[in-house]
C-alpha cells in the first residue's frame, strides 16, 4: 500500500484511476458481505453474482481474506475522500479533527458495510482492526498524523493522537456505549471536544 499516493488522493479530494473490471468484482464481494456477513459469505456466491468464474475471481482480487482487505480498504478511502473538504489546510486542525469525528460517525451510521461488521462480525473485526500492521488501520492512522504534522505537530506525537483518536473511534463504532454516546451529531461532537481536543493540545507538546 503507497501511503503517498493515498494521501495524495484525500488531499486532492479525487481517487486514482480504477479498473473497472476489478471494481466490478468487490462490487460483488461488498454485496454478499453485506448480505450474509464477511465469514459466511462464499467466494462461489461472489463469482457467481459477478458472473465470473471463481478461478477469474482469485486471479483478479485474491483469495477471500484479500477481497475482504480491498473492500472495507475501499470503504476507508472513499470515506476520507468524502471528508477531503473538512481537511483544508487553511482552517484550524483541531476543529477539523472534531468535525471529521462528527462526520465519521454519521457516514458509518448509515454505511452497509459498517453495519455488517457490527452484525456479524464484530468480535473479530475488532481484534483485526487493532492488528497494528494490518493496511487499513495504518491507513487511517498515516492520513490523520499526516495532516496534523502538516499543521507543524511534532512526528511523535501526531502519530500517538492518530492512534489514540482511531482506537477511540474504532470502539465506539463497533461497540457502542451507553456511557459516551455518539448516536447523534451533538453526542459525537461533544465527545470529541471533551476528549479529543485535549489530547491533541497534549500531542504539541511531544518532544522527539
Amino acid at each position: 500500500m503507497d501511503l503517498g499516493a493515498i494521501w495524495s488522493q484525500v488531499s486532492s479530494g479525487q481517487a486514482a484511476p480504477e479498473d473497472d473490471e476489478r471494481e466490478r468484482l468487490l462490487d460483488a464481494a461488498r454485496t454478499e458481505f453485506v448480505a450474509h456477513g464477511f465469514r459466511r459469505a462464499a467466494v462461489a456466491d461472489i463469482a457467481k453474482r459477478a458472473k465470473v468464474s471463481r478461478q477469474t475471481l482469485n486471479r483478479r482480487c485474491g483469495d477471500k481474506d484479500d477481497m475482504v482487505s480491498s473492500v472495507v480498504g475501499r470503504e476507508v478511502l472513499q470515506f476520507f475522500l468524502k471528508l477531503a473538504p473538512l481537511l483544508d489546510p487553511g482552517d484550524k486542525v483541531e476543529d477539523q479533527v472534531v468535525e471529521v469525528f462528527v462526520t465519521g460517525m454519521r457516514e458509518c451510521r448509515a454505511n452497509p458495510v459498517v453495519a455488517a461488521l457490527k452484525e456479524y462480525e464484530a468480535e473479530s473485526m475488532s481484534v483485526r482492526l487493532f492488528e497494528t500492521e494490518h493496511g487499513n488501520y495504518q491507513l487511517v492512522l498515516s492520513v490523520l498524523a499526516m495532516r496534523l504534522m502538516g499543521d507543524g505537530y511534532p512526528e511523535a506525537g501526531a502519530k500517538q493522537a492518530a492512534e489514540l483518536i482511531t482506537r477511540i473511534t474504532a470502539t465506539l463504532l463497533l461497540a457502542p456505549s451507553k456511557v459516551l454516546r455518539a448516536e447523534t451529531d451533538d453526542e459525537a461532537r461533544n465527545i470529541a471536544v471533551t476528549y479529543f481536543i485535549p489530547v491533541l493540545r497534549a500531542a504539541r507538546e511531544v518532544t522527539e
